[in-house]
């Protein structure tokens, strides 16, 4: 007899519909209600009922008729479970969908009817192709899945070897392909000339409706950080005034749905502060739909209802189209860093306002999602802690905060870049040291030798001398301008020593990963190593006592400043200290005169060993002491 359900709901657990069906073979008919319009035989399944809001209907419909019958109730069930039991969201599960429907496909190509032929090496040819270890990784996860639902109704079924096989995953390359995705930092100054260009539009009432429209989306989004999803469902009359009796300024909270952090139909009130500027977009917005509006939303299509993310997209694009000699994202475009997206009216036909003969040109903007970067950056450099900044962006935990903000970064950037100049400065601090006998760094001498690396001495003492800058007073200054994600490469001449600090930088964290290596490992300590170890030890020195200072002022360096100072404990420890101790078992053993003779670089550090030693101790008591009080 079948066995029906009138919703999904009365489905408790997925082990239910399992236990009545465990013994079937992969072809006898097998029939149940999922919903109350959807029958396990059918062979397409239309969950409209589930559907959030229009645009995704493609995540809601599952289409089994081309798959083999040999497999398809493998990846119904399999569907089900992810829907039902794990509750995942639809756009999800539509992902793994497609993985499946690839493989059985692949599974008739190559006439594989029998579930115990499949193996590793049968795998690893269907995914031999595929481009990157991130989607990799989402399909060998889909694969795990889709096996051991065959194993679970299959006697004499083992995929064990598989499983070893699927559950191998390169993590150091995923890390580095979802850095490399990120979402890039737009330039503050760029930023700012976008929110001043759509300003400037939506009060513009000359232009076209849709163009002033596309400017008010452009304020709202960066001033408030929206998810695009959740302002294509921005209602009308959602501004709430807070007033304080005492007090004559009034301030503005603007409420708005939000399904990113809930599950699938139901969604929840958030609130966003709203800014003087991101009012003005929304009361504009309220107002150029007003006569062409027939629902609750703000930011309506030409049929007076919600609006598509594909037409919001195209109007964004129209609007960085019209301003591209404006922005000039031509002269400071990063193609190393892709830090902007790009278009053609060729790959995307609805650009209908470019004219034809710009078919090929390149249209480029800021996608929807960076503004939210730039804004939690914003938050974050003004002052707010990362729980607030987290709670306005609508994050789940601190870390996707972080992640957005780039925090980690940011700091690290910052520390590299003081130290790739303090490092190389002359005595007093108003250029980069060109004269190679005054370095005792083998490295640096290497860069002083090269014709490449004298070229950036070269741009960057330019830099320096023409913005009467020095290195040891003035460097928040000149780590701000040359920093790329601080400022656009406007300006050519800045761009070029911008570029150049960049490159220089990368070369200081190659040059100081190698130094700080050195010391981890077993050492052959010899004295000709002592005046490069000392002057490693001072340059790590001058830079923690910077971090000390600005830590002091500002607490968000507290994590870069204990490293470092741990670091140099262990340099102290396992370095600079058996070396100190090795000189003066040679003066012991063959006497002073000797010494001198025989190691004349040495004659400084003998003259005042005492210092140093004094000096390296002071450090390492202030690192007990720290651990002191964190305990």
């Amino acid at each position: 007899m079948l066995q029906t359900f009138e919703s999904v709901k009365e489905l408790p657990t997925y082990t239910n519909v399992r236990s009545k069906l465990i013994d079937i073979t992969p072809r006898k008919f097998v029939n149940f209600t999922i919903t109350p319009n959807i029958l396990f035989a059918d062979n397409v399944w239309m969950f409209d009922e589930f559907k959030r809001f229009s645009g995704e209907d493609w995540a809601y419909n599952y289409d089994f008729t081309q798959l083999d019958p040999t497999y398809k109730n493998y990846a119904k069930y399999m569907m089900l479970r992810e829907l039902f039991k794990k509750n995942n969201h639809f756009t999800t599960v539509k992902a793994k969908f497609y993985v499946i429907k690839d493989f059985i496909n692949f599974l008739s190509e190559h006439h594989m009817f029998f579930p115990n032929l499949i193996d590793t090496a049968f795998l690893k040819v269907f995914l031999a192709h595929v481009p990157s270890e991130r989607n990799l990784t989402d399909k060998k996860q889909a694969l795990r899945m889709f096996l051991s639902e065959i194993e679970l109704r299959v006697s004499g079924v083992n995929f064990s070897d598989c499983y070893d096989y699927l559950k191998v995953i390169d993590t150091v390359k995923v890390k580095a392909e979802r850095e490399k995705g990120k979402h890039k930092f737009v330039p503050k100054q760029v930023h700012n000339k976008i929110i001043s260009l759509a300003i400037k539009d939506l009060r513009n009432e000359d232009l076209p409706f849709t163009q002033r429209a596309a400017a008010c989306m452009i304020v709202l989004l960066a001033e408030t950080g929206m998810r695009i999803g959740e302002f294509r469902i921005l209602e009308v009359n959602m501004l709430e005034e807070i007033s304080v009796k005492v007090e004559s300024e009034v301030f503005y909270y603007l409420n708005f749905k939000t399904y990113k952090t809930v599950k699938e139909k139901d969604f929840k009130w958030t609130r966003s502060f709203i800014t003087e500027n991101a009012k003005i977009a929304y009361e504009t917005l309220t107002e150029i739909f007003r006569e062409r509006r027939n629902s609750q939303y703000l930011y309506v299509n030409n049929k007076g209802s919600e609006v598509s993310k594909t037409l919001l997209r195209i109007r964004l694009v129209q609007f960085f189209y019209r301003h591209q000699n404006e922005i000039q994202f031509d002269k400071i475009i990063d193609y190393e860093e892709n830090q902007f997206s790009v278009t053609r009216k060729r790959n995307f036909s609805a650009l209908k306002f470019v004219p034809d003969d710009e078919i090929d040109k390149d249209i480029y903007y800021i996608t929807f999602h960076q503004y939210r970067v730039v804004l939690a950056t914003i938050l974050y450099e003004k002052g707010y802690y990362l729980d607030f900044i987290r709670q306005h962006m609508n994050h789940l935990t601190e870390a996707m905060t972080k992640h957005y903000i780039r925090l980690d970064e940011i700091n690290n950037l910052e520390v590299n870049a003081v130290e790739t100049l303090i490092k190389r400065s002359s005595k007093d601090g108003t250029a980069l040291n060109t004269d190679l006998n005054e370095s005792s760094n083998k490295h640096l001498k290497e860069e002083l030798q090269s014709e490449q690396y004298q070229e950036i001495y070269d741009s960057i003492n330019k830099f320096l001398k023409k913005n009467k800058l020095n290195i040891f007073t003035d460097i928040k200054e000149i780590i701000s301008k040359l920093s790329r994600t601080d400022n656009p490469i406007a300006d050519m001449e800045l761009g070029i020593c911008a570029k150049s600090f960049n490159k220089l930088c990368e070369r200081n964290q190659y040059i100081s990963s190698i130094n700080d290596a050195y010391y981890l490992g077993v050492q052959i300590h010899t004295l000709d190593d002592l005046p490069f170890s000392i002057k490693r030890f001072q340059e790590k020195s001058d830079i923690i006592a910077y971090n000390e200072r600005l830590y002091k002022k500002n607490p968000k360096y507290r994590n870069e400043f204990e490293r470092e100072l741990k670091g140099i404990k262990k340099y102290i420890e396992r370095k600079l200290n058996p070396e100190l101790l090795l000189l003066k078992d040679e003066i012991s053993i063959n006497g002073l005169e000797e010494v001198y003779n025989k190691y004349p670089q040495l004659a400084d550090i003998i003259r005042n060993i005492k210092s140093i030693e004094e000096e390296a101790q002071k450090w390492i008591e202030k690192t007990l002491l720290l651990q002191l009080i964190t305990v």
